[in-house]
């Protein structure tokens, strides 16, 4: 046996070849312990068990580490959208609320990450992971929004437009809160049932504006007719 320093002793879960798996899994580690403010490669590598240099070797700059968890993190969004929308009703607007509750359901349960996931500020925009992953979230909603305002016209697409930032701003505002603000959390009392079922009964109250299709306004008559 050489003398010298013991092997330095990798924590439960990294293996040769899946250093990747092993970084991502430190930085979600991290970042739900100590908040963004405090994330450091070096602290990542070192939850890891692995040289300081191995992340930036990987991943380059922090942003590179954090596009990738944030990729991952869109990529279990979509995952879960798709599972909800499986086991819920065929109906359209069963589907878009199958994509809602998904939605704050994955905000509630990792709420480091969900937070990570939309703070531009600090990912890669050239991303291309990320992008794909994202986009492949996005279109759970779109495509919900599309059945159940459907037609090829303008004016039906400027209404789907508006209709998915609705109800993306709807999900996206009640998540926020839930996790940032201890005064509207306090409805749920801490049962991530309780506020799925909460968003759910507030989504419904929208039902009708989902499906509305405003008439475009009529012509003004010339004077005198």
């Amino acid at each position: 046996m050489r003398r010298g320093h013991p092997p330095k002793v990798l924590p439960t879960g990294y293996h040769h070849g899946d250093l990747r798996n092993a970084l991502l899994a430190a930085t979600d580690t991290l970042l739900a312990e100590a908040g963004l403010e405090k994330f450091t490669l070096r602290e990542v590598a070192r939850r890891a068990g692995v040289s300081h240099g191995a992340p930036a070797h990987h991943f380059g700059a922090v942003s590179g580490l954090l596009s990738a968890y944030a990729a991952e993190g869109f990529a279990e969004l979509a995952r879960a959208m798709a599972r909800r929308r499986a086991a819920a009703p065929s109906a359209p607007f069963a589907q878009l609320l199958a994509v809602g509750l998904a939605y704050v359901d994955q905000a509630l349960a990792h709420r480091a990450r969900f937070q990570l996931m939309f703070r531009s500020d600090c990912l890669d925009p050239a991303s291309v992971p990320l992008t794909t992953a994202r986009d492949e979230a996005y279109a759970h909603l779109v495509a919900c929004i599309a059945r159940i305002d459907p037609g090829p016209d303008p004016a039906a697409e400027l209404r789907r437009r508006r209709k998915t930032a609705l109800a993306w701003s709807m999900v996206h505002g009640f998540a926020t809160l839930m996790l940032d603000n201890a005064l509207f959390a306090a409805e749920a009392q801490g049962d991530r049932a309780r506020a799925l079922a909460i968003v759910e009964s507030l989504l419904r109250s929208t039902e009708a504006a989902f499906r509305a299709r405003p008439r475009p306004p009529r012509r003004a008559e010339a004077p005198g007719r």
